[in-house]
């Protein structure tokens, strides 16, 4: 029996597992998961439903499901990297908040998401909202002084409350969280449209994608870095200004750190919305009306000389730091972690300065970083991961090893962050004899016993290749004899 394989077929076949191959790969890779909040909160305090994809982005993502007896109290999100050997991994998140209307149990149901063409499930859960709870014990910033929505200022809640009184049943709004920062500081810009809840007219917002991309494109300052809070849908939440009721509908809000001194110029710009009517023998009446927001300006101040001008973050920072081991012998390797937690640029946190102390000898560090980006703040955490090998026995401070600098916003002067922790070093039994002993966690001791042979990295490559090509083969021809007995051949 003679076989007529046609090379269309072939080819098709052969992209067809090709795609499908690389389809599962990618799914693979992504990792999504969608991480339910606290079940027990307080009558003052947020559900969260969180959607995290590891290296990879949420490029396409379903509506959040809504639960019985909360509401939806807007988006936020946050990211963080972490860096071991060179290699770098990544995580980034949108988490939905829900505000509870009244305390008792709510029931959020089984649901499912499509996130980038693929279906993630949750079981759902059930949610017991108890007694209004205190903020500042729960809240991990509640000891700073940027513990705040800074737009809780523009409603007149907070300390700042210079806002314009609104003239109208509704109005545009594009507002900064500070009129004045230094180089570096960070602002959080706002853009909402607030309507009374006295409006009569039926309003509803037009083309507002298009829209605010050209309004972002005219207020975003040159040589600025945006951490976006990330809003995907329009929610709406209730304010109150003055006496007046309102319901806010916030469409963008990020947090900006100019770089360079000077005054940034945010001009009075218009939003379009489309309006309703009743016309002439009871016929809707459709136009786009505009609404015009209040122009006002944004000092950024010059930093002080400094030789870490240009290099150290701008903020407000604190230290926490941890070792592994409380007390360690001489060529021992100690972990020490150094992480700068607060509110700033987090992204521009550089490494700690090296103090050439020759008491330790200190190796490259690996790194991680979180950013939070919700409550109208950009906060979060660096961590440098370090191997220490002590050289000396005796009390050796930290102090004496490594320091971070910064410019603190608050003092406006530069600040040094120092470690506070002693590291305990001893000799071993051998020290008499003036010959170091090795434990069997010496750093030395470890590199005695590591492979140092070299690794031909291409044809390690080449190898992994191959075995992918046989198995791509194999598909390709166990698909073909399936096709061929279906016809009977």
């Amino acid at each position: 029996m003679n076989f007529n394989f046609s090379g269309s077929f072939l080819k098709r076949s052969g992209i067809m597992i090709l795609v499908c191959a690389l389809f599962a790969f990618a799914v693979q890779a992504q990792k999504l998961q969608l991480k339910l909040g606290n079940p027990e909160i307080g009558l003052n305090e947020y559900y969260t439903i969180t959607l995290s994809i590891q290296d990879g982005r949420l490029d396409d993502f379903g509506n959040f499901p809504n639960i019985p007896g909360m509401s939806k109290a807007g988006t936020s999100s946050s990211s963080s990297m972490t860096s071991v050997n060179g290699r770098v991994s990544q995580e980034y998140s949108i988490i939905q908040n829900y505000r509870p209307e009244k305390q008792g149990t709510f029931v959020l149901a089984p649901f499912s998401m499509k996130v980038n063409g693929q279906l993630v499930k949750s079981p759902g859960a059930k949610i017991l909202v108890g007694a209004p709870v205190d903020r500042r014990a729960s809240d991990p910033f509640g000891s700073n002084p940027f513990a705040y929505d800074p737009f809780e200022d523009f409603f007149g809640r907070g300390r700042d409350r210079d806002m314009p009184e609104a003239k109208a049943d509704a109005f545009f709004s594009i507002q900064s969280d500070k009129k004045e920062i230094w180089a570096g500081e960070g602002f959080t810009l706002t853009i909402s449209f607030l309507v009374s809840d006295e409006n009569q007219a039926e309003l509803s917002f037009y083309d507002v994608g298009n829209q605010l991309t050209s309004l972002v494109k005219k207020i975003k300052p040159g040589n600025c870095w945006e951490e976006n809070f990330g809003i995907e849908e329009i929610e709406q939440r209730k304010v109150k200004i003055g006496r007046k009721n309102y319901t806010e509908y916030r469409i963008y809000q990020a947090g900006l750190f100019p770089q360079t001194a000077g005054k940034i110029e945010i001009p009075a710009l218009k939003l379009d919305m489309m309006s309703q009517s009743s016309g002439y023998f009871g016929r809707a009446k459709e136009e786009v009306k505009s609404f015009s927001s209040r122009p006002f300006s944004i000092l950024v101040k010059e930093l002080p000389d400094h030789p870490m001008k240009g290099k150290a973050a701008v903020g407000l920072f604190n230290l926490e730091e941890k070792q592994n081991k409380k007390a360690v012998m001489v060529g021992q390797g100690l972990s020490y972690d150094f992480t700068i937690r607060g509110e700033g640029n987090i992204s521009y946190i550089q490494d700690p300065s090296e103090l050439k102390s020759g008491l330790v000898d200190v190796y490259p560090p690996n790194s991680s970083q979180t950013i939070q980006r919700s409550g109208g703040r950009v906060t979060g955490s660096k961590t440098f991961s370090y191997l220490l090998v002590p050289r000396e026995q005796g009390a050796i401070p930290a102090a004496g090893i490594l320091e971070w600098i910064f410019f603190n916003v608050q003092t406006g002067r530069y600040d040094t962050l120092r470690p506070k922790l002693v590291f305990q070093v001893s000799r071993g039994k051998k020290a008499a004899s003036g010959k170091q002993e090795e434990s069997e966690d010496s750093f030395y001791s470890l590199l005695k016993r590591t492979d140092t042979s070299v690794v031909d990295l291409a044809d390690r490559r080449s190898g992994k290749l191959m075995w992918y090509n046989l198995a791509l083969a194999a598909m390709a021809l166990v698909t073909v004899v399936l096709m061929f007995r279906r016809k009977g051949l």
